[in-house]
């Protein structure tokens, strides 16, 4: 590391005050949310066109900006004002290109010629690097020079060698992203717009929402384009943004306090997760990040940017105080552990095989018990209630007519989505009986047929005073019976019952 040397404050002037003037910046084109500051403080959506007056801020969305003959790309969650006839950087992600004059949270920077440069500015990383040509920033009154391949951070006026591993104005924005809750055990509480609430599987981290959890409490998110993260009890988070883009997606994250357990896979696209002391920035890996600073690596390598992309590789961590060491797993690590071996175990549906007849539509299912399943029918789509790894639709709130419906049983998660299909004939009407009883002797003999609306078996039970008699029959087939009468006076009942439970009793002669 080196600090640059202080310089003169004329020399400053006579160095920027040098520098081509360029023309008011230009609000170029924008997607998703981009916002324009107006007189009295409001902010309105602009799509494109028209001079920033005041300032410019974006949610999940993008602003390209003409700053004379360069240009400022504007990542999500930025925000920048106008400043002395140019754009002044105050919080977010920012990609320049040459030649331009901007200031960055007041300090004017200059890059004369062609070239490349990106400004991050998210929680505890206040940088300026420089990807190709050169530049000069005002702190001030020291002029400092970067060129490429380095950076200088903000706040300690620090130069370092710079390797870019998060090209996020590379990929091609697409629309916001979602964070959506997956899991949650104990008291974990969803914070919007100044309002509480327990937090329930699907809801949405709006950009802005909070997730807190409470003592021996943890809750799971997952974010488009796959990958979640763990938050561990006495912990809170906020998503500053997820963007859909070409490559996948770019995750934002803030953890206040409390412990983060995050599992990105390769491809999936950027992942950054800021704390007070530290940020961490992924593209693959499995890790562990505390508020306090503490950051562990299971798998893959984290750069961190508020450490002049320090690298820490799998079997590393860094601790609380900077320094970077071995891996030493302890009980918070062997859970989480254990439940990303729970959580990637197969999903898996059952439903029963053979086609369903019943008087009206209850059906089961065997599924994980943290799985959640929903059945599609007649138009409808309902959930089913859990008990365990048993799940049960139970009567829909208006009966279906009779008839004959497939239906479609979905069970979903962590992204795992498994579909069955089973036929159901929903049958209320009982059976028909046409049986003739002849007495002879000490014998009864019945003949003739049980019919039903549904095509299949029927049970048949015939009573003769005390005793009872049960025979299965096809529906419409002839029957032809003969059963012992011990009492040739003895009353003669007879019931047919079909799948549905359907059934129908007569007195035979």
């Amino acid at each position: 590391m080196m600090r640059a040397a202080p310089v003169h404050h004329a020399l400053t002037l006579t160095l920027l005050l040098g520098a081509t003037a360029l023309a008011a910046p230009v609000l170029d084109s924008a997607q998703g949310s981009v916002e324009l500051q107006q007189e009295g403080g409001t902010w309105t959506p602009r799509a494109a066109g028209g001079e920033i007056t005041l300032g410019l801020r974006t949610g999940a969305g993008r602003a390209e900006i003409r700053d004379g003959a360069g240009r400022v790309t504007v990542g999500s969650a930025s925000r920048l004002r106008r400043y002395l006839d140019e754009v002044d950087l105050q919080q977010g992600r920012f990609y320049l290109s040459g030649p331009v004059a901007v200031h960055v949270q007041g300090q004017h920077l200059v890059m004369d010629g062609a070239g490349s440069l990106r400004v991050d500015l998210d929680g505890p990383v206040r940088r300026v690097a420089v990807l190709g040509g050169q530049l000069r920033i005002d702190r001030s009154g020291r002029v400092t020079t970067v060129r490429g391949g380095q950076q200088l951070d903000l706040r300690s006026g620090q130069l370092s060698a710079f390797r870019e591993t998060d090209p996020w104005y590379a990929a091609q924005f697409r629309g916001e992203g979602s964070a959506s809750v997956q899991a949650t055990r104990g008291a974990v509480t969803l914070g919007r717009a100044g309002q509480a609430r327990g937090a329930v599987i699907g809801d949405t981290l709006e950009i802005g929402a909070t997730l807190n959890t409470g003592a021996g409490a943890w809750a799971e998110v997952g974010f488009t384009g796959g990958g979640y993260l763990r938050l561990n009890e006495q912990s809170e988070l906020s998503v500053l943004s997820v963007d859909r883009t070409d490559r996948g997606r770019e995750v934002l994250l803030k953890l206040a306090r409390g412990t983060a357990w995050n599992v990105v896979q390769k491809g999936q696209g950027g992942y950054r997760i800021d704390t007070p002391v530290v940020s961490t920035a992924v593209r693959g890996t499995v890790f562990r990040v505390d508020a306090d600073g503490l950051v562990k690596v299971f798998e893959g390598q984290v750069a961190l940017p508020s450490s002049a992309d320090q690298a820490v590789s799998a079997g590393q961590q860094r601790s609380e105080a900077g320094t970077v060491g071995t891996l030493v797993p302890d009980a918070t690590d062997r859970f989480n552990q254990a439940r990303d071996a729970e959580r990637a175990r197969p999903l898996s549906l059952t439903l029963p095989r053979a086609p369903l007849t019943l008087n009206d539509l209850i059906l089961s299912a065997r599924s994980l018990p943290d799985a959640t399943l929903s059945a599609q029918v007649a138009g409808q789509r309902v959930p089913l209630n859990a008990d365990g790894d048993s799940f049960r639709l139970e009567r829909l709130a208006a009966p279906l007519p009779e008839g004959t419906y497939p239906v479609t049983v979905t069970a979903e998660r962590f992204g795992q989505t498994l579909t069955r299909t089973v036929t159901v004939t929903v049958d209320r009407s009982a059976p028909q009986v046409a049986l003739r009883a002849e007495r002879r002797g000490h014998l009864l003999l019945l003949s003739g047929a049980v019919t039903d609306t549904v095509p299949g078996a029927l049970t048949v039970t015939v009573r003769i005073g005390p005793r009872s008699y049960t025979r299965r029959v096809t529906s419409g087939e002839p029957l032809s019976w003969a059963l012992p009468l011990a009492d040739p006076t003895a009353p003669v009942q007879v019931s047919a019952r079909d799948a549905a439970g359907n059934e129908r009793d007569a007195a035979l002669r």
